[in-house]
């Protein structure tokens, strides 16, 4: 029997470890033992050799797969005991960095690097010196590599000092790296300019880099502020009790409480409801139901009296507020009272109430050129006396301001009054003479004047002015006692619409008698005919926005062409047969703008004998830039009668194939 080569390899490591041990064995007896033992062994190693040479009979000529798999399983193991110890220790040493940065790396930093305080006082009086001491603390218990302060006061602070200066403005300080416990003081004087009794906010945000990081933190503080009063006193003067028509003085007295000289204030004189202002009488611009007077620098200790004058109009009645206000301009452009004083004035019931209806409104509105005015002016005998020599007077005067301008806005000419008033530029005078009624009238009693008038149905852009309308009256004798006395009634705003106009027109051929259109004249069942249409948007005031023009096609007409267009984008749509012409915005020197384009008609049975329709009934929607406000202009719908077109003109009708 041949061995096989494998357990020959196999044996001699088997038996090398067991040599070994028994060597070492050996070495740890005493002779007498080592000597029997290694008899012993010498027969153990007879018997191994006859029992390896009868595994050899055994197994010869086959491989010997169990000890070779026994070799393989070995390895395997050895190599997947040390990965799993190698990811293990990774692991570990992950979970200990990790475990550190958490530990040590964001300690003490969730809102606790830096302590932020604002000491200063949190009601505060408008246009007074005030200083904030904006306090910092380091409570890090580390050096900071980099601190920086950014400090919001509202936009109505006006600084007086600053310590330390700002490294950039708006108030910016870089203070830099800071020890630890390091901490610090940022002082800012000045005064508040805000309006009265109202709120606003101090913000402080501080920057900070620990010396252990490479990332920045920040810490917010922010203190709340109430303007709750004020260096300056005010002192409203007026007549506790007046009667419609009487002339009103209203004084306003303001003075400098404060130790620091003001500038640049303003004061503001809301004008009460019903109070006619005398413009002669009156400081200041008249603008928006206000009056804005520029004031002086006005010292410490210093005062100052504006004066307003005018008259409560007839139909005004019981108690009314006036109010007097001084303060600031914001850099948005509002006006910020730093104080304010209001007095309360009872308006008693007048000789004569009057009560002005344009169009059924008492209120200000807007008006189309051409537009007419169906006036109705109502009076009233309230005094509880007899009134004598009664004169009233229907104004339409063209105003800018408070100043009567030379213009007529109005079509008098076309004016429709029974009674006959008496005329003169932009009134009319109605007098005992016209209406005797106006001779006496007694307690209680009551009558009306009505009269229609249209506005011009054009204007240059230089006459696009305001009308007030407005009613003076005079009663010459209360009660049998004279007295002289005007009133007037509060004017109405009648404000000029833009003039814009829509124009659409059909064409076969053009004004010069160039063919435009194709197709038999007249249209004739079984064939089609083009025409042209021209959309026109004409306008000489204001600019205008969001234009929209739009019109639907007949169901025997169809869509063609654009062939010319100004601005905009043209469209159609197929489902709803709808055309449009939409233009973002006509501005004030553009005064017309024209879109065209082709129109075909089929016509039926049903349209022999008669005109067809080729378009309906044109609508215009705009925005009045000027006015703000949204209006429409309609043009009429269109049909195969073009009378004015050399070509087509009188064949119009449709006939028979």
């Amino acid at each position: 029997l041949k061995k096989p080569n494998t357990p020959k390899r196999q044996s001699a490591s088997e038996l090398k470890p067991v040599k070994l041990k028994a060597l070492n064995e050996q070495e740890s007896k005493p002779p007498t033992e080592a000597k029997s033992e290694s008899k012993v062994s010498e027969k153990a190693g007879k018997k191994k050799d006859e029992v390896t040479e009868s595994l050899a009979a055994i197994y010869e000529g086959q491989p010997s797969k169990e000890w070779l798999n026994t070799m393989d399983h070995g390895k395997r193991k050895t190599w997947m005991t040390a990965l799993v110890s190698v990811s293990i220790l990774l692991l570990v040493i992950i979970g200990a960095a990790w475990l550190g940065f958490w530990i040590w790396g964001g300690r003490g930093f969730s809102g606790d690097g830096i302590r932020i305080q604002i000491e200063g006082p949190d009601r505060i009086a408008v246009g007074q010196e005030i200083t904030y001491f904006v306090n910092w603390f380091n409570v890090s218990r580390e050096p900071l590599a980099s601190t920086e302060f950014r400090i919001s006061f509202p936009n109505d602070f006006i600084i007086s000092d600053i310590d330390p200066e700002p490294t950039s403005q708006p108030l910016v300080f870089r203070l830099g790296a800071q020890s630890v416990e390091a901490r610090g003081t940022i002082k800012v004087t000045g005064r508040f300019t805000g309006a009265l009794d109202t709120t606003s906010h101090i913000q402080v945000i501080g920057t900070y880099r620990p010396a252990s990081f490479n990332s920045d933190f920040e810490e917010l503080m922010t203190k709340q502020i109430v303007y709750a009063d004020s260096v300056f006193k005010g002192e409203l003067e007026i007549l506790p009790k007046v009667l419609p028509g009487d002339e009103v003085t209203i004084r306003y007295r303001i003075e400098n409480t404060g130790s620091e000289r003001m500038e640049g204030l303003r004061a503001r004189f809301p004008i009460p409801e019903g109070f006619v202002l005398n413009a002669t009488g009156t400081e200041g611009e008249i603008a928006d139901f206000e009056v804005l007077q520029d004031l002086e620098p006005l010292e410490a200790g210093a005062s100052t009296e504006l004066t307003f004058v005018g008259a409560f109009s007839l139909g005004s009645s019981g108690d009314v507020e006036v109010v007097g206000e001084v303060g600031y301009t914001t850099p948005d452009g509002r006006f910020a009272a730093a104080q304010r004083s209001t007095q309360n004035v009872s308006v008693l019931a007048g000789d004569l109430s009057i009560n002005v209806v344009i169009n059924g409104s008492q209120d200000d509105r807007s008006v189309n050129l051409g537009e007419w005015q169906r006036i109705a002016v109502a009076y009233e005998n309230t005094s509880g006396e007899l009134l004598e020599d009664v004169t009233l007077v229907l104004h339409l005067e063209p105003m800018e301001g408070d100043e009567i301008l030379d213009l007529e806005l109005v079509d008098w000419e076309q004016l429709e009054d029974e009674l006959k008033g008496s005329r003169s530029g932009n009134s009319v005078t109605f007098t005992a003479k016209q209406l005797e009624d106006l001779e006496t009238i007694e307690a209680n009693a009551d009558g009306t004047i009505e009269l229609s008038v249209p506005i011009v149905n054009s204007i240059t852009s230089d006459e696009d002015v305001p009308i007030h309308a407005y009613v003076e009256a005079t009663i010459v004798n209360v009660g049998g006692q004279e007295v002289n006395r005007i009133v007037k009634t509060k004017p109405m705003l009648l404000t000029l619409q833009t003039d814009a106009q829509i124009q659409s027109v059909a064409r076969y051929s053009s004004v010069e008698g160039a063919p435009l259109g194709s197709g038999p004249l007249p249209p004739q069942v079984g064939s089609s005919t083009t025409y042209r249409v021209e959309w026109t948007v004409t306008k000489s005031l204001h600019e205008l926005e969001r234009l929209s023009v739009s019109a639907s096609l007949p169901k025997a007409t169809r869509w063609g062409t654009v062939k010319e267009i100004d601005a905009g984008e043209a469209g159609y749509d197929p489902d709803s047969k709808l055309v449009t012409w939409k233009i973002n915005k006509m501005p004030e020197d553009v005064d017309e703008l024209l879109l065209s384009f082709d129109v075909v008609l089929s016509p039926s049975e049903a349209d022999v004998g008669r005109f067809a329709k080729l378009l309906s009934e044109t609508r215009f929607e705009f925005t009045d830039a000027k006015l703000q406000e949204s209006l429409v202009r309609t043009s009429g719908a269109l049909n195969t009668d073009l009378p004015d077109d050399s070509i087509a003109q009188r064949k119009g009708v449709v006939a028979k194939d």
